[in-house]
């Protein structure tokens, strides 16, 4: 497996001159100004999209939470929404394309299984790990009904007594 070094060497290198050699040859075939139409559209359709299924994400992510699980999968689809939404507004036709596949939920949702299962096992392992969801005895063993109220007196020690009219301030 290559190192992290030389994939963003890589990314850092060959992604923008792959971009400009893909404007070039398509700016060649279609014209100039169609392929600046297409960089600015797919920019404002990603934004568009972006926002709308963020607001899914969040949900299901607070779903997760609230159920007792572990929100991984939630999060790291939101994770993948923000790197479609940079790649869309990057200038360039092979981020467009990867910004828009990742916009498909579905594809944006088997990545991130791919990635917990695949990229980092021991994220997976944990999970599979965790046993009961938490909070699940206390959900058994709590007595239905109102809570009981318990009643008494309590004095501050910490601070003295101030007569009406004494101010010290």
């Amino acid at each position: 497996m290559p190192s992290l070094a030389l994939i963003i060497l890589l990314l850092t290198v060959a992604l923008p001159l792959l971009e400009i050699a893909v404007l070039i040859k398509v700016g060649s075939a279609i014209g100039v100004w169609p392929v600046i139409a297409i960089i600015l559209a797919t920019a404002m359709i990603g934004f568009y999209v972006v926002r709308l299924q963020g607001y899914g994400v969040a949900r299901r992510m607070m779903a997760a939470i609230r159920s007792g699980e572990p929100p991984h999968e939630p999060m790291l689809e939101g994770m993948l929404l923000m790197f479609a939404g940079a790649c869309l507004i990057a200038p360039g036709l092979i981020t467009d394309c990867i910004g828009l596949v990742l916009l498909v939920p579905a594809i944006r949702q088997f990545v991130a299984r791919m990635i917990l299962t695949r990229g980092f096992p021991l994220a997976a392992r944990v999970q599979r790990r965790a046993g009961p969801k938490p909070g699940a005895r206390d959900r058994q063993t709590r007595p239905k009904g109102p809570a009981p109220t318990i009643e008494g007196d309590y004095e501050r020690i910490d601070e003295k007594p101030v007569k009406p009219g004494d101010r010290t301030s």
